[in-house]
């Protein structure tokens, strides 16, 4: 009978021993020859009448092979069942015997496996530690959405000359050298911005310039240190690092835009809210207070969920198979690309972390029964098509079979489940601790605030 041992070889790490002898193979082996044998077509015999001692000396260690690896899948399964051992990834080969086969001398073989095993995790919610952030909104923050608005429901003009902090302008940047000297390869790109968003000593350059012309300077001296990230990024440069900001452009004007903006009267109200009855504007900043002050709540609550998670990341101990996960990097992502003990050390640290994650989070999907369903597939379905349209769903009409064809399409598609799955699956999970939690409110302003977003993970 074929027997399991288990041996502990380090914390969370044990040895499985499996003994098959003949006695548990010989009647399924038997039975396979005379099935191959019923049904082979060998030259020289009449199908269905090939001998046993043919068939076993042509496909015997064939079938003897298949046969025993059915059997092994079959006890150290049941046996990690029958112990309800909680493994963290399927058993891993360690050795075999089985080698050398003599299907005319039957014998003992035994085949050993390394497993992990996930470890007991038990989480207080209430020690997790947080703080609530209330954003204090400001008139400026008022002012600032309020004239956003304006602007984005102004006219547009084309003045002739740079004039204004709220000319727009379309720039070409082309990289040069400190000479002004184009050169072969560098980047070139196209991209707008606000004169207001130019260095203020830079911005002197600009005024009273007209389309066509152009200005030799670095980003670090052309641009304010903010508007100065996102241009790097839009050429596709580090923005951390400060080389990259000494790089020399020649930036030339393509087109100048002027918004003028909208009064601010009934007309106005009724397009900016045409589903509010503004009087006026008082109501109207009132409005505009409440939105702010619903933005950055989420914005707090998201970072409330980030401390949730470097708290548990950082402070909650869970004991890990040290010595499994090692072989698991060892054995890398296939045979073809296994990784020797230096580099499986090295990138261990990274890799304890998403295992540690992944641990806690199936605690707490457990612990407070949360799953991810259909219904939750198909709300990021509609969130995604609403960001697509920039917020526009009334584009749309009334008829609302696109958005629901989309949605019904998208909550079925694989790439799209696999990469909102786990995004969701947090979120609940957050969102179920935020009354469970020990939480300490404090007001903060917008920019200290901003400052805590920088590392967010969710």
């Amino acid at each position: 009978m074929a027997t399991v041992t288990r041996e502990n070889i380090g914390l969370l790490h044990e040895k499985l021993t499996l003994t098959i002898t003949p006695a548990d193979y010989t009647r399924v082996y038997n039975k396979a020859l005379i099935k191959v044998a019923e049904t082979a077509n060998i030259h020289g015999f009449r199908k269905g009448k090939v001998p046993l001692s043919v068939v076993n000396k042509m496909y015997g260690e064939k079938i003897i092979s298949e046969e025993i690896f059915k059997i092994v899948d079959k006890e150290i399964s049941g046996f990690i069942t029958k112990e309800r051992l909680d493994i963290i990834t399927q058993p891993m080969a360690l050795s075999s015997t089985f080698n050398n086969i003599d299907v005319n001398n039957l014998e003992e073989y035994e085949f050993v496996f390394e497993i992990g095993l996930k470890p007991e995790i038990n989480i207080d919610p209430k020690e997790i530690k947080v703080t609530r952030y209330v954003i204090e909104i400001s008139d400026k923050m008022i002012d600032d959405q309020a004239e956003k608005i304006q602007l984005q429901l102004g006219t547009m003009s084309e003045p002739e000359t740079v004039s204004s902090d709220d000319d727009l302008l379309n720039i070409l940047l082309t990289e040069t050298d400190a000479n002004g000297e184009r050169i072969d390869g560098g980047l070139e790109r196209s991209t707008s911005v606000n004169l207001k968003h130019f260095d203020p000593e830079f911005k002197k350059t600009l005024l009273g310039l007209k389309k066509d012309a152009s200005v030799i300077a670095s980003l670090a001296v052309a641009f304010s240190e903010q508007e100065r990230g996102y241009v790097l990024e839009d050429l596709g440069l580090d923005k951390e690092d400060a080389s990259n900001a000494e790089k020399t452009f020649k930036i030339e004007i393509t087109k100048i835009g002027h918004q003028e903006k909208a009064a601010v009267d009934e007309e106005f109200f009724k397009k900016a809210y045409p589903n509010k009855d503004i009087k006026n504007e008082a109501e109207f900043r009132d409005i505009v207070r409440a939105e702010i002050e619903v933005y950055f709540k989420e914005q707090s609550r998201k970072q409330t969920h980030d401390q949730m998670y470097h708290y548990l990341l950082n402070n909650l101990e869970v004991p890990l198979p040290k010595g499994y996960l090692l072989r698991l990097l060892e054995e890398g992502e296939s045979k073809d690309k296994p990784r020797t003990k230096e580099e499986a050390l090295e990138v261990y640290p990274n890799f304890a972390n998403q295992i540690k994650w992944s641990f806690i989070t199936q605690h707490f999907q457990k612990a407070e029964n949360i799953g991810v369903y259909p219904e939750d597939l198909k709300l990021a379905a509609k969130n995604q098509l609403l960001q697509y349209m920039g917020g526009q769903m009334q584009m749309l009409g009334d008829d609302n079979k696109f958005i629901d064809d989309y949605v019904e399409r998208m909550a079925k598609d694989k790439k799209f489940i696999d990469e909102h799955y786990n995004g969701i699956l947090i979120n609940k999970i957050f969102t179920g601790l935020e009354s469970k939690v020990t939480a300490t409110e404090e007001g903060i302003d917008v920019e200290a605030f901003g400052s805590k977003l920088h590392h967010h993970h969710f």
